[in-house]
């Protein structure tokens, strides 16, 4: 039997009427992610709770009902609802997951800005700018090794970065702490950086719904990487995760149009197709957000608006081997950097006037990206 359910109108009884028993209380089961995990009540599962949540607020990623459904594990005789809930995050458990469904693994030092100016439109970026910064090395088609994509470091395990990357890539490792390519010791002003870190990643998570209902559909994924990255005060920082943007940032999602963001990367700075350029040293440009005459066209396909975001268009862009990389905006404060969209689609043509990018909005995601992470 099929049916269908409004988000707006879920309830337990709901869930309890879409799914049946797979296991009895303390059980063993698989939740909606495929993760093994323990039939407990949905009240001592902050993750799941928290998804029930962000279903009846219409706030969830598009896959949200159907984890729900998936992890359901018991309905009791008094109306109680059982969920299968991931040992990495239960309550029962000892670890920093089990109070946050992620966000206490999200570092509190992140995404500091009074480390340097910056310097606008498309120039070389100064050493200090962007300490959160990853590129990915790794062969494809036949080709010697190369950086391929880049990605953005959001605590010390995980670096954040685009599902497209792995196409037609196999990931040998991720780079942390880079600026300028070619040399081995990178100094600015008498400052010097400590030689980059080459870590190589145990997992490659591809969001489950990748490609789904279009081929640029939930363009993100998550690198746990085999060792923590060696954090520097100033020179390798993660960059803050906007989880509850009113609270986090001072102003809510739709507050993105209209502001300047700053993307960087080491991708190609030619605008022709034809020719690939690649510049020795990470580059940074800033870029509106805005929703153009040519944005809605871009969003034609995808089921949900809110899944990606345009900026661009006044002839600055990202281009090829920026994929992956960050979209960051400031607070309101202006004292904490958040990523907020991640490289995903861009012009045939890099740089054109009244041509945009997307970008897959980060905060679209939060649920996924904090259900993901374990210690």
């Amino acid at each position: 039997m099929m049916c269908h359910v409004s988000v707006a109108m879920v309830t337990v009884a709901t869930l309890a009427a879409l799914m049946g028993c797979q296991a009895q209380e303390g059980g063993k089961c698989v939740d909606g992610n495929g993760q093994a995990g323990t039939c407990i009540n949905i009240r001592s599962c902050q993750p799941q709770r928290e998804l029930l949540q962000a279903v009846r607020e219409n706030r969830a990623p598009p896959n949200g009902l159907r984890i729900l459904r998936q992890s359901v594990c018991e309905i009791q005789s008094n109306g109680r609802l059982l969920v299968c809930c991931a040992q990495s995050t239960s309550t029962g458990t000892t670890t920093s997951a089990s109070t946050g469904s992620g966000r206490d693994l999200l570092p509190k030092n992140c995404g500091r800005v009074d480390l340097t100016d910056r310097i606008i439109d498309g120039e070389d970026s100064p050493l200090l700018a962007w300490p959160w910064m990853a590129l990915l090395r790794g062969t494809g088609r036949g080709q010697p090794a190369s950086w391929f994509c880049g990605g953005v470091l959001i605590n010390d395990r995980y670096v954040l970065t685009a599902a497209h990357c792995f196409n037609e890539h196999e990931l040998e490792f991720v780079r942390l702490g880079e600026h300028t390519l070619s040399t081995v010791e990178d100094c600015q002003s008498g400052v010097c950086a400590p030689p980059p870190q080459d870590i190589t990643a145990e997992q490659i998570i591809i969001h489950p719904q990748y490609k789904s209902s279009c081929r640029e559909c939930n363009d993100i994924a998550l690198l746990r990487l085999s060792t923590p990255v060696q954090l520097h005060p100033v020179h390798v920082l993660p960059i803050c995760v906007p989880v509850d943007v009113v609270r986090d940032m001072g102003f809510s999602e739709a507050d993105f149009q209209g502001k300047r963001a700053w993307a960087a990367g080491w991708g190609s700075t030619s605008r022709s197709p034809l020719r690939v350029t690649t510049p020795d040293t990470l580059q940074q440009v800033f870029l509106p957000i805005r929703e153009d005459a040519v944005c809605p066209l871009l969003k034609r396909n995808y089921p949900d608006p809110r899944m990606v975001l345009c900026a661009g268009g006044d002839g600055k862009d990202t281009c090829r081997g920026d994929s992956g990389g960050p979209l960051q905006l400031s607070n309101r404060a202006e004292t904490r950097r958040f990523v907020v969209g991640i490289t995903s689609v861009g012009p045939e043509v890099c740089g054109r006037q009244n041509t945009q990018a997307l970008y897959t909005n980060v905060h679209f995601y939060v649920q996924w990206i904090l259900e993901t992470l374990r210690p």
